[in-house]
């Protein structure tokens, strides 16, 4: 059985000018009847994107099957998320992205924002856009143009190893389109463990869950 048993919205495509607007949001239950939500948003200047076979090995990949239960662990799981994450790009030819500090910053702001306002999204009402979250923490600055890219997940602590993660998005047509895109050259993984006494979005969460940010970019 897919494990996306419980889709709330099919993808869509939205065209505003000379921008590409990708969405998909899923929601899913595990056999434990364990919630895992993903969400996926996609935008460029210019867009290739590419569609691929199985997921890859995660051998090689340190931390892969971590459970994120203290600050260091959620650190070894962003990295080992980063990993994976290059592990399938290379298994499908493609070259690996390099850490961006500045769009592991902006990633951390959003999945604290997400966490802070009880919202599981890529905007919120009154909160910045997509494109200004980012930029305000200065990726493309002095470019000439950029793409980006985000892939965002949350499940509970027991089951939020980076390798499901990972796998799950793989699974999902929208954060595989992400993840597997030719002209993205740089990531961030921003892993944030939450005590589960939120409500919002997260009201089923049943106790401690951890949130994930994957963001993706490139600069002309």
């Amino acid at each position: 059985m897919h494990p996306f048993n419980n889709t709330i919205s099919q993808p869509t495509v939205a065209r505003f000018s000379d921008v590409e607007t990708t969405f998909a949001s899923l929601l899913a239950r595990t056999p434990r009847r364990l919630m895992i939500a993903f969400s996926v948003l996609a935008i460029a200047i210019v867009a290739t994107v590419m569609f691929a076979a199985e997921p890859a090995s995660a051998a090689g990949c340190r931390n892969a099957d971590i459970l994120p239960a203290s600050k260091k662990d959620v650190k070894r799981a962003e990295a080992a998320t980063r990993c994976l994450i290059n592990k399938e790009r290379r298994s499908h030819g493609m070259r690996s992205t390099k850490f961006n500090k500045r769009l592991h910053k902006s990633a951390l702001w959003q999945a604290k924002d997400m966490l802070r306002h009880e919202y599981f999204d890529h905007d919120r009402s009154g909160g910045p856009s997509f494109v200004g979250r980012i930029s305000r923490f200065g990726y493309g600055r002095k470019s000439n143009g950029y793409s980006l890219g985000e892939n965002l997940a949350w499940a509970p602590e027991s089951v939020a190893t980076p390798r499901e993660m990972v796998r799950m998005w793989m699974e999902s047509p929208g954060h595989r389109r992400n993840i597997l895109h030719r002209k993205f050259r740089e990531q961030a993984v921003s892993a944030v463990l939450s005590d589960g006494d939120v409500g919002g979005d997260y009201e089923d969460s049943g106790g401690p869950f951890v949130v994930y940010v994957s963001q993706f970019g490139t600069r002309y």
